[in-house]
């Protein structure tokens, strides 16, 4: 197959890294592979460079500016002539249908990566792709979503139900493995003692992730909880949220027990380092920190968004998202349960991933599907062969 993956940008983030594994993998088993990005430079350009997979940008230089990358693509597309392409998020989804349009047809395959956002809590830019797409999305050839709960979300706003696939996150599991060397040197550079009970939440500051909720919670830990746990915030959005966030920990007494990150190189380090990993997220699809966190061998409390509640299995517990005394009773639990640190537990929390969720089954399963598409055409065909 020759296939063209078209994403907003290869910064930082879930989606981009996904990308780039799946990439990877079907370029090493032989197909043909490109990037596109509207936006230029990322953290994950040199990763792909790397693996000699070739990057174009259409430069899109404003939210609303629409024709000259259109019409860049379209060049490109007249000299790569792909099999398929493949976009990444509403963004890019919208903006190939708008291709679709204007230019010749070319096999599409949507990406839907979220389930359950909130739209009140976003903007205008945001609210206009997601309307576009519950209307436009007959339109693609294929749409694949991340996660069950994505796709039963889509299908509830409107999307077409008959071309809607399910193909979950891959993880990779042998850069995320449990590591003591890794762990003590975690530990040793934030100064954290071996006795420290440390608790992560990883994740760029977005409404999303609702940081709020979880703060509200650390601070309803009983007093002598409270006193023996670190926090660690690893994400970044912008200076303004973050400082709110600060501000929320400082007005509840807890300066002492947080340490905040931008950003770490190496997320499997900080994992390492933690004792339990917690998302309190109001929207997810498939949360790529939770399993990476369990195929650290890291015990886990989420919020039931997405296939939170499928990912995290037995290996934690799973709370009703925004509800901040059920969160902190769970981590409070948590803090207490005697599989905390068990190897026999880290076994199989990571085992638990390996199987179901490795980049090995999200590049076959993509591979099949996208294969099946070129050679049998529009699911709605395969729905009648059944």
């Amino acid at each position: 197959m020759n296939l063209i993956f078209l994403i907003r940008s290869l910064g930082p983030g879930g989606a981009e890294r996904q990308l780039t594994n799946l990439a990877i993998g079907l370029k090493g088993r032989g197909h043909e592979v490109s990037i596109v990005t509207m936006y230029s430079g990322g953290v994950f350009e040199h990763t792909l460079r790397a693996n000699t997979i070739p990057i174009y940008c259409l430069e899109k230089a404003r939210r609303w500016q629409v024709l000259l990358p259109l019409l860049r693509l379209q060049r490109l597309l007249k000299i790569v002539q792909p099999d398929i392409i493949h976009s990444y998020g509403p963004e890019t989804n919208v903006f190939l249908v708008l291709h679709r349009f204007i230019f010749r047809r070319y096999p599409l395959v949507w990406g839907v990566r979220v389930a359950g956002l909130e739209r009140a809590l976003y903007g205008r830019f945001e609210k206009i792709l997601y309307w576009f797409e519950c209307r436009w999305s007959r339109v693609p050839d294929l749409v694949i979503s991340n996660s069950e709960a994505g796709k039963n979300l889509a299908i509830k706003d409107g999307f077409d139900k008959s071309c809607i696939r399910v193909i979950q996150n891959g993880i990779d599991t042998d850069e995320y493995q449990p590591n003591s060397g890794m762990r003590n040197r975690f530990r040793t550079k934030m100064e954290l003692t071996p006795e420290t009970k440390v608790i992560g939440i990883v994740g760029r500051i977005d409404p999303q992730k609702d940081h709020q909720t979880f703060i509200e919670a650390v601070s309803l830990l009983p007093e002598h909880q409270k006193m023996e746990v670190a926090i660690i915030c690893v994400g970044y959005r912008n200076e303004q949220e973050t400082l709110a966030l600060r501000k929320l920990v400082k007005s509840l007494g807890l300066e002492k027990n947080f340490v905040w990150l931008k950003r770490e190189s190496s997320a499997v380090t900080v994992f390492n380092g933690l004792d339990i990993l917690v998302s309190s997220s109001i929207a997810e699809g498939f949360s790529n920190a939770i399993a990476e966190g369990l195929a650290v061998g890291l015990p886990c409390v989420a919020t039931d968004v997405g296939d939170s509640k499928l990912i995290v299995s037995e290996y934690g517990f799973v709370v009703p998202p925004k509800d901040s005394q059920a969160l902190s009773d769970a981590i409070s639990k948590m803090l207490q349960d005697s599989r905390l640190r068990s190897d026999a537990f880290s076994k199989a929390a990571r085992n638990h991933i390996v199987r179901r969720f490795s980049i090995d089954t999200l590049v076959s399963n993509t591979e099949t599907t996208l294969q099946r598409l070129i050679d049998e055409g529009s699911p709605h065909v395969w729905t009648e062969k059944k």
